[in-house]
């Protein structure tokens, strides 16, 4: 079964980090991910994602607005087995992880792609 993990934290957290508190994040995902294949979960995608425009234009930066941030899709066995991963993802101090299940038929599996 396909979860979607999506990662919500503050996007001014990001800002406010240095490069090498950057870098740091960047591993520990790596990481997390390399855990997770070691494991045998099938990662269908990962990706940090761009902040939208639109937020920008709203006012809600500095506001404490938690945001999508990033996402992971995974292919386990169970919706059990997806909240462990879950609580084991990286997050920053505001940050949290909310699961969901991806409805419809699972993708190709070979047309998966890990994350970058």
């Amino acid at each position: 079964m396909e979860f979607a993990l999506l990662v919500f934290g503050q996007e001014t957290d990001w800002d406010r980090m240095t490069p090498q508190e950057r870098e740091e994040r960047f591993t520990a995902n790596r990481a997390y991910g390399r855990a997770m294949a070691e494991a045998g979960v099938r990662i269908v995608y990962g990706a940090r994602l761009a902040r939208p425009a639109s937020a920008e234009h709203e006012g809600r930066a500095g506001e404490g607005v938690l945001e999508v941030g990033g996402l992971w899709v995974i292919d386990v066995p169970s919706e059990e087995e997806a909240l462990s991963w879950a609580e084991r993802m990286p997050l920053s101090e505001a940050g949290r992880v909310e699961v969901r299940r991806c409805d419809g038929p699972p993708r190709n599996r070979a047309s998966a792609r890990p994350p970058a």
